[in-house]
């Protein structure tokens, strides 16, 4: 059991690191090296709204990102083909963010490897572990996005970079 003094922060990162090369290793035996970790959160979201227009500030807003780290991101996508931009009817301006057919069969052949990384992380935790685990995560979320100021103004912080 941790105790309350470790940091909390820094348990959650070195986590994400562990996930980050835990799925790297098995993507890239599974011969789709060229896709990050990240490429393959955004084409499964992609995939799963398939049925709606999804547009870069969905993207920014969904995984808590940047406007210029979500537009560098989509610009590499499409350049490896994997993703397309296309105009709306309604407003010739706005783009939406589509999946290729290169996306799609990617997709398919990431959500086996996701579905099996989900399958080992829970392996020996209850239903009632995970439910306090997505409580907990729900409250620290929570938690991030609203920091008090040092003159007593609240502030929202939805960038996963303000703490670094």
């Amino acid at each position: 059991m941790k105790r309350r003094e470790e940091k909390i922060g820094f348990e959650i990162r070195r986590l994400d690191h562990m996930l980050g090369r835990n799925m790297q290793a098995h993507v890239r035996a599974a011969g789709i090296d060229e896709v990050t970790l990240m490429h393959g959160w955004i084409i499964r979201y992609l995939y799963t709204n398939q049925d709606k227009d999804v547009f870069q500030k969905d993207i920014e807003q969904y995984f808590s990102i940047g406007r210029s780290t979500v537009t560098n991101i989509i610009q590499l996508m499409e350049r490896k083909g994997y993703i397309a931009r296309e105009s709306v009817e309604h407003d010739a301006r706005l783009k939406k963010v589509v999946l290729t057919e290169k996306g799609i069969r990617n997709q398919e052949m990431l959500e086996d490897l996701v579905e099996s990384l989900d399958t080992r992380l829970v392996d020996g935790i209850t239903d009632e572990e995970l439910y306090v685990f997505y409580s907990v995560i729900e409250k620290l979320k929570r938690n991030l996005t609203k920091q008090i100021c040092s003159d007593g103004r609240k502030e929202e912080f939805d960038d996963p970079n303000f703490i670094e």
